[in-house]
């Protein structure tokens, strides 16, 4: 038997070979997807023996599923029980018998050149023992696997892949989260949720219930009006902290109390003469749901885009108060009394934070957190808290001492 090693390329044009040369291909794949290999195995299907793929993780994609499923040498196994991971592809000529076996699945990542691959090909003849045993795994895993139904499999399938989409975009992105940097209090990435409803509480600068009446009333107004520029401007001020020490406010709470804004002049105009710049960078973000980094981005490039010429541009804290406004589950309100105390948690330096890497240096570890990943409880305030537990980080890293540095060194 002749054995010899395929790197992704070399695969790719290989399969593709012994398609056209073989009088039968069988299959046993851990996942599939759209590429040239399973294009052409379609437009064989007449050489098609027995093909079995798994769709463990979700990985296999429906349409494939579908595409094969008028073949009835094609079967799939659920994604439950053990996990089915083999790569096996086996071709029969008249005379010869050879496989390919190694990291390839059925999947445009591995025969479009998008991962590392590698596999083995084995050459010989069909009294071979190692392709005798090839060509039993791929029968045996046949005969355990179901046909790919309508009913019975692919509408479910088809759901829950849709459902865990996010989920599997999430894994392609790897985060280098941080420890504390020295002297920072400790990570937000350690607090358990008892920890973290501890700590809200006792917030010795502000009321908790006062918080939490300030971030549910924002809340209303945005599931209300959908949009801040739809809203009064006395509305919007508070959104935005813009409103002056002495300035009736609305339904009379203290809005500042999740950073103040009145200083930002150009922001403050915008909020009050022209809010439908910043009004539509806010509407990329939804008001109910998960969030995507990519709504994330198309917020922060088009809330850059309202200060253009403007002599002051809109950076994290006017950014962030807004977003901790819409979403409380989400941001926290980044400003000169916590800028020091979350950056450091988090192990970043407070002067390198901008809006560019925001969501990789906040959101992102925040999310990482048992505190942010428990489950909502049951009872009512903790419910609350919950509801709004990302803005409520605030609790925890505020300092007001830290605002007063702040304003000496300006």
């Amino acid at each position: 038997m002749k054995v010899s090693v395929l790197t992704a390329e070399q695969a790719t044009h290989t399969l593709l070979q012994l398609l056209r040369d073989c009088v039968r291909f069988d299959v046993a794949v851990a996942w599939a997807g759209s590429n040239p290999v399973a294009d052409a195995m379609l437009k064989m299907h007449p050489k098609l023996g027995k093909v079995v793929i798994g769709t463990h993780m979700y990985q296999t994609d429906p349409a494939v599923l579908r595409a094969f499923m008028p073949r009835k040498g094609a079967r799939c196994l659920p994604p439950s029980g053990r996990l089915f991971h083999p790569k096996v592809y086996l071709f029969e000529t008249a005379m010869n018998r050879t496989a390919v076996v190694g990291s390839h699945n059925l999947t445009a990542g591995a025969f479009g050149g998008k991962n590392i691959e590698v596999s083995t090909l084995l050459e010989g003849k069909a009294e071979d023992e190692a392709l005798i045993d090839l060509k039993s795994f791929i029968e045996s895993t046949w005969h355990s696997a179901e046909a790919i139904d309508e009913d019975t499999f692919l509408f479910a399938y088809e759901t829950q892949y849709r459902i865990n989409k996010a989920k599997r975009s999430a894994l392609d992105k790897f985060y280098r989260l941080k420890k504390p940097r020295i002297g920072a209090k400790s990570s937000p990435m350690t607090l358990t949720w008892k920890e973290f409803v501890e700590g809200v509480k006792n917030d010795v600068h502000h009321s908790l219930e006062g918080r939490l009446a300030i971030l549910e009333r924002a809340t209303t107004l945005f599931l209300e009006h959908r949009s801040l520029a739809v809203m009064s401007r006395f509305e919007r001020k508070a959104i935005a902290g813009t409103y002056g020490e002495r300035e009736p406010q609305l339904d009379d709470l203290e809005w500042p109390w999740f950073g103040t804004m009145f200083g930002q002049g150009d922001f403050k105009n915008l909020i009050n003469e022209s809010p439908k710049l910043l009004s539509a960078a806010l509407d990329h973000i939804p008001a109910e749901g998960e969030i995507l980094e990519e709504q994330f981005d198309g917020f922060a490039h088009d809330f850059s885009l309202a200060f253009q010429g403007k002599s002051h541009k809109g950076g994290v804290p006017t950014a962030s108060r807004l977003l901790a406004m819409k979403r409380p589950d989400f941001f926290i309100g980044v400003n000169d009394a916590n800028r020091t105390g979350i950056c450091s948690a988090f192990g970043n330096a407070p002067t390198t934070l901008a809006l560019e890497n925001y969501w990789e240096r906040i959101v992102i570890p925040m999310q990482n957190s048992p505190w942010w990943l428990c489950a909502r409880p049951r009872a009512q305030l903790e419910g609350r808290i919950w509801d709004n537990r990302a803005a409520l980080l605030d609790s925890i890293y505020y300092d007001p001492t830290a605002k007063r540095k702040s304003k000496k060194k300006l």
